[in-house]
């Protein structure tokens, strides 16, 4: 069984602060994992706080947790950017950051998505330049 950190934001709003722990720990229980700790912060349009980050990094050496697992995708970070940030932050320490909506399965593979070389690109233009010229000569 996969050990895991529960992470939630707490908006201050008695029924979400309390449905949300209870959908992850469902979700949890669903999936096969272990809950190892459940930590919260108030919620922040820059998602999770460099404290939190070092906590979970802590519980990674601590515990053998490497999941944490979340809401979504905004509880991480308010843009892509910062997601992507963040996850491979943790990634550094073989920790995986799951959300129950799928959304962070994106900004993975945008992660760990080749970079396109120049050259490629010069070649992309290429040709689609001449395909359009081509186009141009047929008349279409």
């Amino acid at each position: 069984m996969e050990r895991a950190i529960i992470y939630c934001a707490k908006t201050g709003l008695e029924a979400t602060d309390h449905f949300v722990p209870e959908l992850l720990e469902k979700y949890c229980k669903d999936n096969g994992y272990e809950i190892v700790a459940m930590l919260s912060e108030p919620a922040s349009t820059e998602g999770v706080s460099f404290p939190m980050k070092y906590a979970f990094i802590g519980l990674n050496m601590e515990e053998d947790v490497n999941t944490i697992i979340t809401l979504s995708k905004d509880m991480i970070g308010a843009t892509d950017e910062t997601v992507i940030d963040t996850l491979g932050k943790l990634s550094e320490y073989d920790i995986y950051v799951e959300d129950i909506n799928g959304e962070l399965e994106e900004c993975y593979e945008m992660m760990h998505k080749e970079p396109v070389q120049e050259s490629d690109i010069r070649g992309l233009v290429l040709d689609t330049v001449s395909m359009f010229y081509h186009n141009i000569r047929d008349g279409r």
